[in-house]
């Protein structure tokens, strides 16, 4: 038997490559690239509707640096593209078309108020210069509760909007009303919220035709010690679209020191109760309270500088109209009955002085009425 010869040296030199099979060098598999976080990110978020719009951006990002880094991902970032932009868009069209059909229903349901915007809360949560709706009637329909709401629960909603009422100040009742005294409290409230509203609107000419009222607590010791006063001012058929709060740099210094000149005796004419037909009391009060409302704004008009030249006459003689209705009020304070009181306040024949009024305000370019109103003409 022959023996083969041993096999020959292989010569000096580099070692060979290992043999390279299905699986790579050494049977294992083929080392892929990263797969971009990007892509697999767009895809998730491009699930998730609210994130929608951050997958379409990842999506787009991905597409664009996937062919410069060498990542695998690309069918996952079209996809996570696609789904993406899709949601963006279903989303969108769900957002026009329902957000319309919604105006559209709260506008059919909510009427005047319009309570899209509107808030619940209660009577005590009024703050000045909210504008509000209540749950209930503006006004009492009980006899001599006209100034009290029956229901505390309101709508606080935007002033720029339909709304029936505003807060235009508050305040605290002073005195100790732990023991229950509705009447004292009731004229405390009363006085308290004329100064507020001339605070809140100056020129009191100018307002629409509104009832000013209150909320107060009829019982401190029932409220948890609650002394707020809201004063508010509202009407059946709606206020303006707008506060009527009244910006005192709308004017001039001529018309500001007209304005506060008329206050004394604007504020009141303001303080009628309500009761001065029927009790005499608060139909001599009232009285008293014009003729020294009527006397100062007439000194205070005579004492403005610097009139235009158009100007000083009207305000001169509503100034002397003033003064005479100080003196017909003051005798009218002193009657014994009411039918002495009405002879008396109605002496002169006229019971202001709107038309010295009106001649003055137009002499100094304040408002006044419409022509067809008034026949006299338009001025603002």
């Amino acid at each position: 038997m022959t023996v083969p010869p041993p096999p020959s040296p292989e010569p000096a030199g580099p070692p060979s490559s290992p043999a390279v099979g299905p699986y790579g060098p050494g049977g294992g598999r083929v080392p892929q690239p990263p797969l971009s976080g990007l892509a697999v990110a767009s895809l998730v978020l491009s699930s998730l509707v609210c994130l929608a719009p951050l997958g379409l951006v990842l999506g787009i990002v991905a597409l664009v640096r996937i062919p410069g880094n060498g990542r695998r991902g690309k069918g996952i970032a079209v996809a996570g593209t696609a789904v993406g932009g899709a949601v963006v868009a279903l989303a969108t069209l769900l957002l026009v078309v329902g957000g319309a059909r919604f105006d559209t229903w709260t506008e059919e349901a909510e009427g005047l108020i319009g309570a899209r915007d509107a808030k619940a809360a209660t009577l005590v949560d009024l703050k000045a210069g909210d504008c509000f709706a209540p749950a209930g009637g503006l006004f009492s329909g009980r006899e001599g509760e006209h100034e009290r709401m029956t229901d505390p629960s309101v709508e606080i909603m935007p002033c720029d909007g339909p709304h029936p009422a505003q807060v235009y100040g508050t305040f605290r009742l002073k005195g100790d009303h732990a023991v229950s005294d509705p009447a004292a409290i009731a004229a405390q409230a009363f006085e308290g919220c004329v100064p507020l509203l001339h605070d809140f609107a100056p020129d009191t000419w100018v307002l629409p035709a509104v009832d000013f009222s209150s909320y107060y607590p009829e019982s401190v010791s029932a409220t948890g010690g609650d002394r707020t006063v809201r004063c508010w001012l509202g009407a059946e058929a709606g206020l303006p679209e707008a506060s009527l709060r009244q910006d005192p740099g709308a004017w001039d210094a001529r018309q500001r020191a007209y304005l506060k000149a008329m206050r004394p005796s604007s504020e009141a004419w303001f303080s009628a109760s309500g009761e001065e037909e029927t009790d005499l009391a608060a139909a001599t009060a009232w009285a008293g309270r014009l003729a020294r409302g009527e006397a100062e704004s007439a000194s205070l008009l005579r004492e403005i500088d610097g009139l235009p030249e158009r100007a000083r006459g009207p305000v001169v003689a509503l100034a002397n109209r003033l003064d005479a209705l100080a003196g017909v009020r003051r005798s009218a304070s002193r009657a014994p009955t009411l039918a002495e009181f009405d002879k008396r306040w109605d002496n002169d024949g006229d019971e202001d002085a709107s038309g010295e009024e009106w001649e003055a305000r137009l002499a100094l370019g304040l408002p006044v009425e419409d022509e067809e109103e008034d026949g006299r003409g338009q001025q603002g």
